[in-house]
């Protein structure tokens, strides 16, 4: 029978699980709102605003739904039945059968993809609370555990549906909130067992012995291998989601315990990987035999044989890191030489050896033989000869990218994600030194040779130390962020002057938004025609906010502008009298002259300001047609008029915290509020500032003839679904996700120009970017230009894909170049 302990046990892990679930929701609330401000599609973003209006409203409901699914999961394994004895498992009589529908077995194969993902968040604790657990169960098996992932995707999978969420709102809940709940997971198991221990309960022992086996055979990668580069599996490419749906996990860690299924699924993600690549894996089940993939996934790698061949596999790779400070990086020189020489047939000149082809045979036996191992060397080997030849790296940064060799190899060889994740951290940061070293141009001195130092520095770091852990590449990837922003700062600095004049507009932004919304109040129940309403309180209030700033707030100009908004209300109200018709005859000629003086001020269009014009004659001729009001209304009038004409203006302090309008919200409009157009010529001159209208007046740009380089593959071409959607490179949505100190790229007057993001105001308002090295030019601009320069294919990011994705693409095309150049061969 189980130990007495397990049933307050699993109350108080029930208690917790319940509280990360419920962290969770919050933070998928949270999350949900910028996401669909970022989706790159009108139905991702309209399905991720559903599912935030779902969640606000069912939380509740799928919170208590979540702890009864959980609960009757705990008393379903684990409740004793009448007798005292467990309840059985595996008999059950004919009234217990039923149907099961479609959309069951569907939240099925989600939940057990859900808890894949939570598995790997888990790792780190998951291990211990099994063991923990086997010791109060009679059954021991980690299927038997209730506190297992897979019981908590079930139970969240059937929350959902039980809070009435159609499937696909489920889907993309159980998405989003399976990237924050594994966190929250892995802290809850760790106070689980931390409880545990507490109580006295011990984590009972688990081992697996077997022994080490190697494969021997042609390697992968070999043209000559039966079936060739298409094999068994098809032509080159693969299913979408092929990783998704196979892959337990980060395949890194140990995992004791989890047996043939697991080996299974690492089965199914290899062949997965030579789908992705086009590569040929044995289908004969050793073909994962041996591999330190295989060994690390059956927990072999806590084995003193295990753990001998690592340590002489880790040995192998600094050798041949250390030997390989030592041979130029062009020439010939000798291995080295050779390795460049036989990749440059398909990816150019290298701007550094591929040190994994030059070293293969010694990687491989090193490895055991295995044909797994031997596949994923010459993929990486592959992937280096892209990363190495691409023309958008510099050669400086392709060097150090080049001694992360061994690392990614190593990582590669030991977790599979790192070919399918966006969000590993040896992937983030090759790619984010790439990125990186399209902002210099120069790295002989100034900004590019700091850079490159501090690489080198960070470089140096990871290959000196533990570059197995995970942990040591966030930590290189957030000291990296950092000196990017320093540097960032500091560049700002150069551009302060420019900077503090923008922060001014920006500041003045506020000021007017505050001032038009107290008009609007204040005017609301006035009886004025729509138009002259709207005018008064949206445009004329930037004229007088403009006046003010200018010439101070109690100057003649200013006062005459306030002046100006109080006759123009009183213009259109009924004057129907002989005598107030002549007043208001004598006073429209100064009236209008006072309107078109403000206006120009602020620099309103022409064609607005006809329309405004086109309205307000008809409403004059009209209003001298009707009949006055009572003499008790018109002074009321009058007098709520000149209580408008006695507010303040806001001060930029007064509004300082006040949140700023989206400029962004229909382009084709013409803005409610602006205040670039009160810039003077030499401010514009000084500050390099692009008009709105400079960029509406250039002709439609159809095709890119005179980009720069060789265009990136598009991310189409990957036909795999990654953990995580990238980053738009083009379009509409890329201004929201600029980065200061990246590159871009900008056409303007007629060529492509490279930029980098300099700095961006606080409200987002205003972008600086600079332009050349020697001699730098500053190029500031709006928001909502910016915005309409990504609409039409103005301005890019320099890289259209990340710099692992684009060697994918090419690797690929290497390999089916290869298997074309076998298959010749082996006709003739």
């Amino acid at each position: 029978m189980n130990d007495p302990r397990l049933d307050p046990v699993l109350h108080a892990a029930a208690s917790r699980i319940q509280a990360a679930v419920s962290a969770a929701v919050e933070k998928a609330l949270v999350q949900l709102g910028p996401l669909a401000l970022a989706a790159t599609s009108n139905q991702a973003r309209q399905q991720l605003m559903t599912c935030e209006r779902e969640l606000k409203l069912k939380s509740g409901r799928i919170l208590q739904a979540f702890q009864r699914e959980l609960q009757a999961q705990i008393d379903k394994h684990h409740s004793p039945d009448q007798d005292g004895k467990p309840a059985p498992k595996g008999e059950l009589d004919w009234d217990a059968l039923s149907l099961v529908d479609n959309q069951e077995v569907e939240r099925g194969v989600w939940a057990d993809r859900l808890a894949q993902t939570l598995t790997q968040d888990c790792e780190e604790h998951l291990k211990s609370l099994f063991a923990h657990i086997a010791t109060l169960l009679k059954d021991a098996s980690a299927d038997s555990n209730p506190l297992r992932p897979q019981a908590v995707a079930k139970a969240l999978l059937e929350a959902l549906a039980s809070a009435e969420c159609d499937e696909d709102t489920c889907l993309t809940l159980a998405g989003q909130m399976g990237r924050v709940l594994g966190p929250e997971l892995n802290t809850t198991y760790g106070l689980i067992v931390q409880d545990m221990r507490q109580r006295g309960i011990q984590a009972q022992g688990m081992s697996v012995n077997r022994s080490r086996g190697t494969s021997s055979g042609h390697g992968a990668f070999s043209p000559s291998a039966a079936g060739g580069l298409h094999s068994d599996f098809g032509p080159l490419g693969s299913k979408p989601g092929a990783f998704a749906a196979t892959l337990p996990g980060a395949m890194g860690a140990p995992r004791s315990g989890f047996g043939q299924a697991e080996a299974q699924a690492h089965q199914r993600a290899a062949q997965a990987l030579g789908h992705m690549f086009g590569m040929h894996l044995p289908t004969a089940p050793m073909g994962m035999e041996g591999s330190f993939l295989s060994s690390q996934a059956d927990g072999l790698g806590h084995g003193p044989t295990a753990q001998a061949a690592r340590a002489d596999f880790q040995h192998l790779l600094r050798r041949i890191a250390i030997q390989s400070a030592q041979v130029p990086w062009f020439g010939d020189a000798g291995g080295a030489a050779e390795g460049m020489a036989a990749s440059a047939g398909f990816a150019g000149p290298l701007m550094a050896p591929n040190l994994i082809r030059a070293h293969r045979e010694e990687l491989v036996q090193a490895t055991g033989g295995a044909a797994l191992d031997q596949m994923v060397i010459d993929i990486v080997a592959a992937l280096f000869d892209q990363v190495l030849s691409d023309p958008k790296v510099a050669p400086q940064m392709a060097r150090q990218i080049a001694r992360l060799q061994m690392p990614v190899l190593r990582v590669a060889l030991g977790d599979m994600s790192f070919f399918n994740s966006r969000k590993h951290p040896v992937r983030r940061f090759v790619n984010r030194v790439a990125t990186l070293s399209a902002s210099f141009d120069d790295y002989e001195q100034g900004p590019g040779l700091a850079c490159l130092e501090r690489v080198t520095a960070l470089v140096n770091a990871i290959v000196d130390g533990d570059f197995d852990n995970m942990s040591v590449y966030e930590s290189k990837l957030g000291e990296l962020e950092s000196f990017i922003d320093t540097e960032s700062t500091r560049d700002a600095a150069e551009h302060a002057a420019v900077a503090a004049l923008l922060s001014g507009k920006e500041a003045d932004l506020r000021v007017q938004q505050r001032y038009m919304q107290i008009l609007q109040r204040e005017l609301a129940d006035i009886e004025l025609p729509t138009f002259v309403r709207d005018f008064i309180t949206q445009i004329w209030s930037q004229v007088q906010v403009m006046a003010s700033a200018r010439d101070g707030a109690g100057s003649p100009f200013s006062l005459r502008m306030k002046k100006a908004g109080h006759e123009l209300a009183l213009s259109v109200q009924p004057k129907g009298h002989p005598q107030l018709r002549k007043a208001f005859l004598l006073t429209l000629p100064q009236l209008m002259r006072d309107i078109n003086e403000g206006l120009g001020l602020i620099q309103w269009p022409e064609e607005a300001k006809q329309a405004f014009f086109a309205q307000l004659l008809p409403a004059h001729a009209e209003c001298l047609k009707t009949a006055p009001h009572h003499d008790l209304t018109q002074r009321m009038l009058e007098q709520r008029l000149n209580k408008v004409e006695q507010i303040a203006i806001p001060s930029r302090e007064e509004a300082a915290n006040d949140p700023l309008p989206a400029p962004l919200a229909d382009l084709s409009a013409a803005p409610t509020l602006t205040v670039v157009t009160a810039l003077s010529r030499e401010e514009i001159q000084q500050a390099g500032f692009v008009p709105e209208a400079v960029v509406a007046q250039e002709a439609k740009l159809d095709i890119d003839l005179n980009l720069p380089g060789e265009p990136d593959p598009s991310l189409s071409e990957i036909d795999i679904n990654l953990d995580a959607p990238p980053l738009p490179a083009a379009g509409a949505q890329l201004v929201h996700h600029i980065q200061k100190g990246t590159a871009y790229q900008m056409h303007m007057q007629g060529q492509w120009k490279k930029v980098r993001l300099t700095w961006i105001s606080e409200g987002r308002n205003f972008f600086i970017f600079t332009h050349g090295n020697t001699h730098k030019q500053t190029i500031s601009l709006t928001a909502r230009t910016l915005a309409k320069m990504c609409e039409s294919n103005r301005f890019k990011a320099f890289e259209q894909s990340e710099l692992i994705e684009r060697a994918t693409v090419r690797a690929r095309r290497q390999l089916a170049a290869l298997s074309a150049d076998a298959r010749t061969r082996t006709a003739a």
